[in-house]
Order: structure tokens, then C-alpha cells, then sequence
């Protein structure tokens, strides 16, 4: 036995690891799971100490070590399904009892990780864990409900039933996060993207790393202190499914334990490991939502799907399903069956183990016999500690904890658009246009994740038209206020006319035929051919073009005859061009400047690398992500210019804007790019520190025909600040200048933000008249480099924490009033992830 005893602000924290307990007098924890997280366990007099909030998250930063998991990912999206599930087909209002029984609900959302850990009975049931993933499992265990159950169903079949229905929405989620019997899952597209292709590190990094993600941007408010296990029934389960004896009821209990107080340590201490995660993989902290294989809204629908169906096989049998090894591919009900191949096995890091030892003795929580399982209950003295941090991580988020700069006076919204769907991404997209050609420009606003009951991430447009005041400054729910409304309805490019009103239907759709082409990403217009009309264009950067996620940009011309045409794929597209290689997202960001008689063309490939290898002729000075912009003069296909991010991860062409700036007076064509997770370098006076992923925006000056020159940098001052993340420019103030927007949205105000979990974008706008020293310069008014702040002419702070607060900015300009529009696509302000829109009127 080592027992090592660590002191911290008079806090004893004890660390052990065999079945002997120490006795400690103030404290102690328990530290297991391959040294992957330290379950809480505190005296009674501790309680009496205001300083335990504080000193519990210094102190845990030492011992809390880093090994897969994926606890509260697996809760937050099994949570997330049950939102938008409709089961109507059957007698039993399943959603009901999903949220009549969260103890066993959320239990099972993590359940079939119990056996992994060689922490638990020396890894004896490694293969019941394995097994407990897998459709034939789920088949067997439904059958059993059907067979010992009859309905209507007492207290312990409900349990017993919301547990399986966890277990459900922890197999497909697995199977996308891991790529498991699929292509290009999260793991293995941040493999190739932040890993020169290894899964193995990527793996290492991202199931863990997605749980302090998790702890670090949701409210887990939602979290029960219990949990309800059905160890009876999943003995008999087991029973069935092997057909002879496998396990006890013992190791059952004793191994989710570990789970459960292994989601308590996660939930106090895993979210201050954030800057650690986020310097490893940009990839986790940037698509960890929106990936379209594996990211958390994805894996929220197929949750929602397996729900479907196994509210259906409880009601009708699996006779008449299709179940194969992979409980993606399940379908029932005569859906068309797909043959796939065998069980691909989970690879779970073992490189760090511990021997087992009895976890029963820890004085943590409660361990009650109920019906036919057991609950598990964290003790009260253990929890209102706990609520203590969580309340703290809250109040972070409240505006009046940021300070608040001489810029900022203006900041104060004038108006709010929101919607009440949860997760509906409101403001994802923003556009402005004159939609109804009342010679006014009109906003159009996109929720991509809009869903309503049965109907899950259909996603929604919504147009808001402005009269000669300007959009209404007044607060608007877009679902009841917004001038237009159109709705999703499958995986395509819609076109509407609309010039005389909006049709229910699209005009035209454009589809594409390829696998996980996801058409759509970007949408521009510009007149590629010339003739002085504007045409579209496309940008997919997940699309295979002639490889995996390399990308594609198309453009269809305007013409009379396609008015005709209600479908057009993408083959028929007037001029394309691909990306270099592998997971390049070429078409990504794209941008057109109209010159006199020219456009010119610029698509960024954020995720271009020199190297995608380890086979690389020096793959330690290979550079990941560095990122490229191509210039393009259509109807041209020729690559008129080149530019490349400096270092690796600098992610070049993440965004773009062009307008007319004064710099000492001369008036130039400037080209801002956004490299926002460029790192910078923090200095005061002569002390100099590393800013990772604090970000950046090139500015050039540009001209028909010649490639862009450098004018200098601006620099982000905060670590994962994403500054320049999102650009534009307009001009304000009718000097002919156009101002300079550019969102920092992952910014923190200081370091107890950073440690709390909680940061609040920020939107910095620049004055277009650029006079020396000043923007382009790294002059700052104070010690501190670098300083966005000191030259901005307003800086606008999110009035709400965990926002993404400047996912896309714009502006609306009338006679009366300069507005500037600016979204926040994790806003919650009045659901969940519902997104808001802030509107600002600065003239």
C-alpha cells in the first residue's frame, strides 16, 4: 500500500491505493479508475470552511489525471435526446417515463463502461462491458422485459426500462465517436486533423477531453445525486444473453459505483483541465457540437433515433426488426436492411492501471436496495459543497462579473431575437439582403439545429424585413415575430424566389450524390462569369472531392432556363475546384470582392497542412493545420494566388472580409483573413508568455491582378479567444471607410473566468481611418502586448457567459440608424443552446 499525503491551504488530501482507509482528519479522496479521476469523499467538519470551493479546485488540479472515460458526454446527450423524442405509434408515452425515472435513465447512459476499468474486479468482466455495446445485447435485453414484465409495468419495470433505454443512447453514440463500422468519425477525423492521422493519440486525447469540454461549457444543473441500477435484472439479462451464469450481483454494485463517483469528481473538477485539452486539440474544442459524424448534436440524433426504435421493439417485439451487431444500422418495420460488417472492437487505453481494491468503503455516498436493483446516493454533507462550485461556476456567467472598458459603454443591446427550441443554433448563420425589393436591407437568420417534437435538427430560416428605421429594436421570439419562416426538410442546397413572396417549396434544389458531401457549408454570391449578374456558389469542405473531407467549391450561373428546373445535382455545376488533399476543408470560408470589371475569389482551406503523415521526411517540423487561402479571378479555374498560415495551427482562412481602409491617410483595398487559433505572445514590459490559440487577422492590401501584400496583424490577448474567428466590415459613420468587426467569441476576462468554466465573446470594432502608431502597429497604451482593446472605437462584450457570442456579425444600415447584428449560437437566454441574436444601434 503507498499512501501519499499532499497539503494545500491547511486541506489534508489523502491518496491511496489499496482497500486499507487511512485515516485523515479534514479530508480525504479516493483516486482510481487507471488514475483517471478522484472521487470526493469529505468530513463533516469540512463543510464549516468557506475557503473548500476554492481550495478543492487548486488542490484537484494536482492529482487529477487524464484517461478515457466519456461520463458526462454520454449524460449530456442522452439528456438531450429525451427533448425532441415523440413516440406516438405505441400505447406508452415513453418520454414521460424517461423523465419520471432520471436516476435509472442516466445510470444506463454510462452503464456499459462499468466493466472496462481494471479497477473493477481486475478487469475479470472486461467482455460483458464489450458485449453491453452491442445490438444483440440490447435485443436480448428487451426481449426480457417483454417476457418478464407484462403491462402495465410496476415501479421496477419502469426503472428497469428508462435504464435500457440509457444504455440505447450510449451504443450509437459510441459507434459515431469512435467510428466504429463508419468512416470518418469525430476520433478519426481529429486523428488526421490535430494528429498526423494517429487514432491512437487522438483517442487518448478525445475521450477524456470531450468529458472536460463537456464540464467546461454546460450547466449540468440537470445532474441527479442518485442513480438506480437494476442488478437483478441485469444478472438475469446476462443470463440470458450467454445462457449460462456470468455474473453476480456483487460486481455489478461494486463497478457502477466506481461510475458514479467517478461523475462526481468529473463534475467538481474536469472542467479547470480545459486549457490542458484545448492546447492538444483545436479539432475537440471547435466541432465538438457541429461535427457531422460524431459531434454532440449528431450523436444527439441518433440517440433520438434508437429511441424510436426501441420504443418500437418494446411495443411490437424485434421480430420484425433488423438488428445487426452495430445498433446504428438497426431498422425495423420493413425499412430497407443493409448488410454491414462485423463487430469492430473498442480500443480502450490501458496504459495506465491500478490495482483493484474495494470501493464500498468509501464514506461518499449511500448504497440502498430498492425494487429489484440498487440506488446509489451521494451523501448531503458531499453534495452541498458541490452545489457551492456549481452555484460559483454559475455566477461567472452573469454580466456583472466582467469588467467592463471605456469602449464598451455602447454594449448594451438594443434588442434580442431568440427562439424557444432548444439546441436550434439560432444565429449560426446571418445574412443581409433585400429580400422583398422594398429598396431596404432585410436580415435572414439560420438555426440549423431547430427541431420540434419528432422531428429533430430539421433546422430553420428565419427573415426579419426592416422598415426605414431600421430592423425592430424590440425584443422578438422569431418563431411568433419573424416576417418569414421556412423550415428543413432533408440534406440539400434550397433555392427560393423571392421576389413575388415565398413559396411553401423550394424553387430549386440542388443535391449531391456523394457520401458525407454535406452540401451547403458556405453560400455565397458573385458574378463568376462576368455578365454582371450574381451567381451561386458553394462550398463543401467536408466533401470528398476525389478523397476524404479534401472539399469542394461549385458554382451554378444564372440563367433564365433554371428558373425551369426544380432539381439540380451537383455535377451540373458551371465551375469547381477541389482541395490539395486529405481533411484540407477547402471551401470552408469563402469571399468575393467585386473589382471594376473582375471578381476576385477566395476560398480558405483552414485545415491545409505541409504534411498529413508521420511518414513525413521530418514530421517533427511538419505543421498541422497551418491553413491556406486560394485566390481565384472566375471564369477562370487557375489559382491566381496563394497565401499559407506561418506556424502549425495557425488555421489560415477561417474567415474573410474586404473593404476600403485610410491608413496615414492613403486609401487602400484592404483583405482582412482570420486565423483564429494563431498563438501570440504575450508580453509585459520584458516578460514574455505564449498565448495558445489566442488568434489573429492578417491584413493585406489588394488589386486586380496582383497578389496581396502584407499591412500587418492584429493579435488576440487572450488564450482560446478564437479572435478573428469571424470578420466584417461596413462603414458607420459615411466617411467612405469601412470599419472593422472581428469576433473573439471564446474570449475570458481573466483567469478565474478561465478556471470557473465561463467566457463571454467579444466583438471589437475598429474606426477605417488608420492613422500611425495605431491598429497595424504593435504599439499599446499600457505594458501589456497585445492590446486589441487600446485601438477599438466600441468593444461589444456578450451579456451572457458561454454564448460564442460573435458567431457571425453583419450590419443593417438606414438613414436613421446603424445597426449591427451580432449572434451568439450557444445562447440561453431562453432555452438550452437555443442561440440569440443581439441587435445594437450605434448611430
Amino acid at each position: 500500500m503507498t499512501l501519499k499525503v499532499l497539503t494545500f491551504m491547511s486541506i489534508s488530501v489523502t491518496w491511496y491505493t489499496s482497500n486499507q482507509t487511512p485515516k485523515v482528519a479534514e479530508a480525504h479522496f479516493l483516486c482510481e479508475c487507471r488514475l483517471s479521476f478522484c472521487a470526493l469523499i469529505l468530513s463533516k467538519a469540512m463543510i464549516c470552511f468557506g475557503l473548500f470551493a476554492v481550495a478543492f479546485v487548486v488542490n484537484s488540479l494536482f492529482w487529477l489525471e487524464t484517461a478515457p472515460c466519456g461520463i458526462s458526454t454520454h449524460i449530456e446527450i442522452a439528456h438531450r435526446a429525451v427533448e425532441h423524442f415523440s413516440h406516438n405509434e405505441g400505447r406508452y408515452n415513453y418520454r414521460e417515463l424517461l423523465q419520471k425515472h432520471p436516476e435509472a435513465f442516466q445510470a444506463g447512459s454510462v452503464y456499459p463502461d462499468a466493466f472496462y476499468q481494471d479497477i473493477c474486479m481486475k478487469g475479470t468482466y472486461h467482455a460483458l462491458s464489450e458485449d453491453s455495446h452491442w445490438a444483440p445485447f440490447l435485443k436480448t435485453s428487451l426481449n426480457y422485459v417483454r417476457k418478464v414484465y407484462p403491462r402495465p409495468w410496476n415501479e421496477g419495470a419502469q426503472k428497469l426500462v428508462a435504464f435500457l433505454f440509457g444504455i440505447a443512447s450510449h451504443m450509437v453514440t459510441d459507434v459515431s465517436w469512435h467510428s466504429l463500422d463508419i468512416d470518418q468519425g469525430f476520433l478519426r477525423a481529429m486523428g488526421e486533423i490535430d494528429f498526423r492521422g494517429s487514432y491512437t493519440d487522438a483517442h487518448h486525447v478525445g475521450d477524456f477531453g470531450g468529458d472536460v469540454l463537456s464540464q467546461f461549457e454546460f450547466d449540468f444543473g440537470y445532474l441527479e445525486s442518485k442513480w438506480y441500477i437494476p442488478v437483478w435484472d441485469l444478472v438475469n439479462i446476462y443470463k440470458e444473453f450467454y445462457g449460462t451464469d456470468v455474473i453476480e450481483e456483487g460486481p455489478i454494485i461494486d463497478c457502477t459505483y466506481i461510475l458514479f463517483l467517478q461523475m462526481y469528481g468529473e463534475s467538481i473538477a474536469v472542467s479547470k483541465l480545459f486549457s490542458t485539452y484545448a492546447k492538444k486539440s483545436p479539432f475537440l474544442v471547435e466541432r465538438f457540437h457541429d461535427y457531422f459524424l460524431g459531434g454532440i448534436d449528431d450523436m444527439t440524433f441518433w440517440s433520438t433515433n434508437i429511441f424510436q426504435l426501441t420504443a418500437f421493439m418494446l411495443d411490437n417485439g424485434t421480430s420484425n426488426c433488423y438488428i445487426p451487431e452495430n445498433p446504428i444500422f438497426i431498422q425495423c418495420d420493413g425499412q430497407k436492411k443493409h448488410t454491414r460488417p462485423g463487430r469492430i472492437r473498442f480500443q480502450k487505453d490501458d496504459s495506465n492501471q491500478n490495482t483493484s481494491l474495494s470501493i464500498i468503503t468509501s464514506v461518499g455516498a449511500h448504497v440502498n436496495r430498492v425494487d429489484t436493483g440498487v440506488l446509489f446516493q451521494i451523501n448531503s454533507w458531499a453534495k452541498d459543497p458541490m452545489q457551492m462550485l456549481t452555484n460559483a461556476t454559475r455566477s461567472m456567467n452573469l454580466r456583472g462579473l466582467f469588467n467592463q472598458n471605456d469602449q464598451s459603454d455602447n454594449s448594451s443591446p438594443s434588442a434580442v431575437y431568440f427562439v424557444t427550441s432548444p439546441y436550434a443554433r439560432l444565429g449560426r448563420s446571418t445574412i443581409t439582403a433585400d429580400l422583398n425589393q422594398d429598396g431596404l436591407v432585410d436580415l435572414i437568420v439560420g438555426a440549423p439545429g431547430y427541431s420540434t417534437f419528432g422531428q429533430v435538427q430539421v433546422g430553420r430560416v428565419y427573415v426579419i424585413y426592416s422598415n426605414e428605421t431600421g430592423l425592430p429594436s424590440t425584443n422578438l421570439d422569431l418563431d411568433k415575430d419573424a416576417d418569414v419562416l421556412l423550415q428543413g426538410l432533408e440534406g440539400s442546397v434550397y433555392v427560393y424566389f423571392g421576389s413575388n413572396g415565398f413559396s411553401n417549396t423550394p424553387n430549386i434544389t440542388i443535391r449531391c450524390r456523394f457520401t458525407y458531401c454535406n452540401l451547403g457549408w458556405t453560400l455565397l454570391t458573385a458574378d463568376m462569369n462576368g455578365d454582371g449578374k450574381d451567381d451561386l456558389v458553394i462550398g463543401s469542405p467536408y466533401a470528398p472531392g476525389g478523397g476524404k473531407q479534401r472539399g469542394v467549391v461549385s458554382a451554378f450561373y444564372s440563367h433564365r432556363h433554371r428558373s425551369r428546373r426544380g432539381r439540380l445535382s451537383i455535377e451540373e455545376s458551371d465551375w469547381s475546384a477541389r482541395g490539395e488533399h486529405n481533411y484540407a476543408w477547402f471551401g470552408y470560408a469563402l469571399h468575393g470582392h467585386k473589382f471594376n470589371s473582375s471578381t476576385l475569389l477566395l476560398v480558405g482551406s483552414p485545415t491545409w497542412s505541409n504534411c498529413k503523415s508521420n511518414q513525413c521526411d521530418d514530421p517533427g517540423s511538419s505543421s498541422q493545420s497551418q491553413g491556406k487561402v486560394y485566390g481565384f479571378y472566375p471564369p477562370s479555374i487557375t489559382v491566381s494566388f496563394v497565401l499559407q498560415g506561418d506556424t502549425a495551427q495557425t488555421k489560415l482562412g477561417s474567415s474573410f472580409a474586404t473593404g476600403t481602409l485610410s491608413i496615414n491617410g492613403i486609401g487602400k483595398s484592404v483583405l482582412l483573413i482570420g486565423a483564429p487559433t494563431q498563438d501570440s505572445n504575450s508580453r509585459l514590459s520584458f516578460i514574455s508568455q505564449a498565448l495558445h490559440h489566442a488568434g489573429a487577422v492578417k491584413v493585406y492590401e489588394i488589386s486586380a491582378g496582383t497578389a496581396p501584400s502584407s499591412l500587418g496583424t492584429l493579435s488576440g490577448d487572450r488564450q482560446f479567444s478564437r479572435f478573428g474567428a469571424s470578420l466584417h466590415m461596413r462603414d458607420l459613420d459615411n466617411d467612405g471607410l469601412d470599419e472593422i468587426f472581428v469576433a473573439s467569441p471564446l474570449e475570458t476576462e481573466d483567469l478565474k473566468s478561465m478556471l470557473f468554466g465561463s467566457h463571454a465573446g467579444h466583438v471589437y470594432i475598429y474606426n477605417g481611418n488608420i492613422t500611425s502608431p495605431g491598429l497595424l502597429s504593435k504599439r499599446c497604451k499600457s505594458w501589456f502586448q497585445p492590446c486589441p482593446g487600446d485601438w477599438a472605437q466600441y468593444v461589444l462584450i456578450s451579456p451572457e457567459g458561454k454564448t460564442s457570442f460573435g458567431t457571425a456579425v453583419t450590419t443593417v444600415m438606414t438613414r436613421e440608424k446603424k445597426q449591427v447584428v451580432i449572434a451568439a449560437e450557444k445562447g440561453s437566454r431562453n432555452a438550452r443552446f437555443a442561440g440569440t441574436v443581439y441587435l445594437y444601434n450605434l448611430g
